[in-house]
């Protein structure tokens, strides 16, 4: 079953760095914590994911920045 769940503006624990492993904190709805485990390949898609949801922004929702490749 599918719950809500907020992100908090919290930063992503890093758990480790190589292999990079991070957590993040999500609230539910009836303050439950869920804790969202990510990796390097996860996190990316995430950010892809996050990417094109910003891209989709019409008017005042217009994306403001967009991370830019550190390379």
């Amino acid at each position: 079953m599918a719950r809500e769940a907020d992100y908090q503006d919290d930063d992503i624990l890093v758990i480790s760095r190589n292999p990079l492993k991070g957590k993040l904190l999500l609230i539910t709805e009836d303050d439950e914590e869920i804790e969202l485990h990510l990796e390097r390949d996860s996190a990316e898609a995430l950010m892809s994911a996050l990417g094109a949801f910003l891209i989709e922004g019409e008017g005042e929702d217009i994306p403001r920045r967009i991370p830019s490749d550190r390379r």
